[in-house]
């Protein structure tokens, strides 16, 4: 069933990880690999991170495009002789590495506003009216404030292009050990849960064909292979408006047959003003709630992409005001017309009845998950890129525009390929995942920026 596997298992018990973790040797492998990527990433200094920006607009040209911005990179030799080289500005237009702030909003929603909102009704019903409203208002406002956190530490630290950089501004390498360990590892993963969710809408949008999980992880492969070669952010943007449309278009179908189904009844559902169905029925309530709000382990990639960064809360806001009121009228329709007998195993657009309606549902959902999993492995390969290449190699990049586009294609066919498998082939991964996600969901969210926004 569409959705099933993550939102639904977000809240299992982290003893599911652990022996899922004791079996599977190539977890202790994956821990060494990121520690050696930890000592690999450049130990750039604090003074180094809080100096001047890395985007600096140039001054006192009169021959430059207006639409010019310089990049100011830093030594690179111990002994500084190829410093004035390196430290040269070297143009690049702001259309290839930056948007308007109004398209990071596009982008934010394109990413967070997803499939969590499916299991809302369901948490609904684990919670009761009373708890679960609270935990969302709890969760509108503290993705308000948290984008107010992230503008500032962009700010603070201006040369930051991805978190770990912020991490050791703030606490030296045990707060790159804290980024690598929650949101990294996050990220790490991320594409390959979008790998299922897409096989899984796949097969539900074509169910009179039956693909088989084989037959619908190769069409996956195929449709995003030329959708991730869009690497221009600004085109990114304007693609995944079409996400946000698709999955709009899903809710207001699924919003009103609901509405159709309650208006229908002469017994109302029964609802709870608070349930009482134990601690771990509503631990998993409320981590699904999370993940419905979740998603900031990818926004160090949006604010620093902004033109704008100073806007940078009010496209958080924005993003967070429209999830919240499509979220609401969800939930609230959905409990209410269903009350606590609905299945809370499976997504509300998987118990709502089949009909011509529910095949527009099923493509919007579709349309969606693809764009919003080229969103994802645009964020998974710039990171990789910024964490591994040298400078030297960047600037590369920069100019050679061959450079650029077939280093981004190995990338892509890695971080595809890795999905594909993972998703293909292990078949206790997605409760691991739905651990870590989790994890890095809330440490995003509550822990690491607050923490490292008080030391700053």
């Amino acid at each position: 069933m569409l959705g099933a596997k993550r939102p639904f298992v977000i809240g299992a018990s982290f003893r599911t990880f652990l022996v899922a973790a004791h079996k599977e040797h190539s977890i202790a492998g994956l821990l060494l690999l990121i520690i050696k990527m930890m000592h690999m990433h450049a130990d750039d200094t604090r003074a180094s991170l809080l100096r001047a920006p890395l985007l600096e607009q140039a001054e006192g040209s009169n021959d430059a495009a207006p639409d010019t911005t310089y990049i100011t990179l830093p030594d690179e030799t111990p002994d500084g002789n190829n410093a004035a080289e390196l430290q040269t500005p070297l143009p690049v237009s702001t259309s290839q590495n930056t948007t308007h702030w109004l398209l990071t909003t596009a982008l934010m929603m394109a990413d967070m506003f997803g499939l969590g909102a499916l299991s809302l009704p369901a948490d609904f019903a684990r919670l009761g009216w009373a708890p679960a409203l609270s935990c969302m208002a709890c969760f509108t406002l503290t993705n308000v404030y948290s984008g107010f956190i992230y503008q500032r530490l962009t700010l603070k630290v201006p040369r930051a292009v991805v978190f770990d950089e912020i991490g050791f501004a703030a606490y030296g390498p045990l707060g790159r050990v804290l980024v690598f360990g929650t949101v990294y590892l996050t990220i790490l993963f991320e594409p390959v849960i979008f790998q299922l969710m897409c096989m899984e809408a796949l097969q539900q949008t074509f169910y009179m064909y039956k693909l088989s999980w084989q037959m619908a992880c190769l069409i996956i492969i195929a449709v995003m292979m030329p959708f991730a070669q869009l690497h221009n952010i600004e085109k990114v943007a304007w693609v995944a408006i079409l996400g946000t449309v698709g999955m709009l278009a899903a809710m207001v179908v699924i919003c009103g047959k609901l509405l159709a189904i309650y208006l229908s009844q002469q017994t109302p559902a029964h609802t709870q003003m608070a349930a009482h169905q134990g601690f771990e029925v509503a631990l998993v309530g409320l981590m699904d709630i999370a993940f419905a709000y979740g998603g900031q382990q990818n926004w160090m990639r949006w604010i620093t992409t902004t033109k704008q960064r100073n806007r940078f809360a009010a496209a958080a806001s924005i993003t967070t005001g429209f999830m919240s009121v499509v979220y609401l009228l969800t939930a609230v329709t959905g409990y209410a017309a269903l009350g606590t007998d609905i299945n809370k195993d499976r997504p509300i657009s998987s118990v709502i009845g089949q009909d011509l309606w529910t095949l527009v549902m099923n493509a919007g959902i579709l349309v969606h998950c693809i764009i919003a999993y080229q969103v994802i492995i645009n964020v998974w390969c710039s990171t990789l890129l910024h964490m591994a290449l040298p400078s030297s190699a960047k600037l590369r990049m920069e100019v050679d525009a061959n450079a650029r586009r077939s280093v981004w294609l190995l990338v892509t066919v890695l971080c595809i390929g890795m999905s594909a498998f993972l998703a293909y082939s292990l078949p206790f991964f997605s409760p691991m995942m739905a651990v870590i996600a989790s994890l890095g969901d809330v440490m995003s969210m509550f822990g690491l920026p607050c923490l490292f926004a008080i030391k700053l």
